[in-house]
């Protein structure tokens, strides 16, 4: 009972988290190019994991479980954080982090098609819930938010950045089991970092030093190591956490509060009070959520 209290703790600190990183990185995500952030990211992560590893000095896992934690890693960091910042440098935080709710549908479906886990029709009321929140959000930009192409094209690489990551949580949950969540974050990390840098020549051939707005202002840098550590830690690890204490499906539902930390984060700091529409719709969204996971929760 007191490692399942432990998990939901960690679940809903690794989800406000996620929405206050949402909203700090916002504006790095306009100045920097999408793969520059998420490799400066990485990189300072694996430097803070690995000297929190050489001080704790926890049991090395397998090999098989670190090529896992590799792969899964490759998927949620390298891809899915990518496509994650192109997104949120075409549309609102508030609906970055909506569109991620549908990561939740996708892990429901990957198990339905590949583990042979079936839905109540209950749950698929909860289905439609998600894609009708979302829809709602998405169909009401925020003054200011880009749309048209640029609008569309962010809502794809966040659709993308939703698959890629439902695939790597999959493949994290069962590894889990093998290792500790500390050890985990960071191969899942490595795999990320190496992504990056074979892929970094594809989409950045020709366009100088990427990283160069990063390191050319030492207060920029210290500001995004800040809030980098802040997202390692509350972030990655404490979603690891929660998802090797409680059942997937339980820490996905409340990873996926992310939109009522950002409306909660946006009304106590910033003082704006989101439109009827986006509110109505992160509700919506939130509920089905938790209506996908009800017979695992009941269970």
């Amino acid at each position: 009972m007191a490692e399942e209290l432990i998990g939901i703790l960690a679940a809903l600190a690794s989800a406000a988290t996620w929405a206050a990183g949402a909203l700090l990185l916002k504006p790095f995500a306009e100045r920097l190019p999408a793969m520059a952030l998420a490799f400066a990211k990485g990189v300072f992560s694996l430097i803070l994991l690995g000297a929190l590893i050489l001080s704790i000095q926890p049991i090395a896992p397998s090999w098989m479980t670190i090529g896992v934690l590799f792969i899964s890693g490759v998927l949620g960091i390298g891809i899915a954080d990518t496509f994650f910042f192109k997104a949120l440098s075409a549309l609102s935080s508030h609906s970055v982090v909506q569109l991620m709710l549908l990561g939740q549908v996708a892990t429901i479906g990957m198990a339905v098609l590949f583990l042979g886990e079936t839905l109540i029709w209950l749950q698929w009321w909860g289905l439609g819930m998600v894609i009708l929140g979302v829809a709602l959000v998405l169909l009401d930009p925020e003054p200011g938010e880009e749309d048209g192409s640029a609008s569309m094209r962010g809502v794809l690489f966040g659709l993308g950045s939703v698959l890629a990551m439902a695939v790597s949580v999959t493949l994290a949950k069962g590894a889990l089991s093998q290792t500790d969540a500390l050890t985990a974050t960071w191969w899942r990390m490595a795999g990320g970092v190496v992504s990056l840098i074979v892929s970094a020549p594809l989409f950045y051939l020709g366009a100088g030093n990427w990283l160069m707005p990063l390191v050319s202002d030492w207060r920029l840098a210290i500001r995004f190591c800040l809030i980098a550590t802040l997202v390692t830690l509350g972030g990655f690890f404490l979603s690891l956490v929660a998802m090797k204490l409680i059942p997937l499906a339980i820490a996905n539902t409340l990873l996926s509060t992310e939109p009522l930390f950002v409306l909660l984060i946006m009304l106590l700091v910033y003082r704006q009070i989101p439109r009827g529409r986006r509110l109505a719709g992160s509700l919506i969204g939130v509920v089905g959520v938790a209506i996908l996971s009800v017979r695992t929760i009941l269970h």
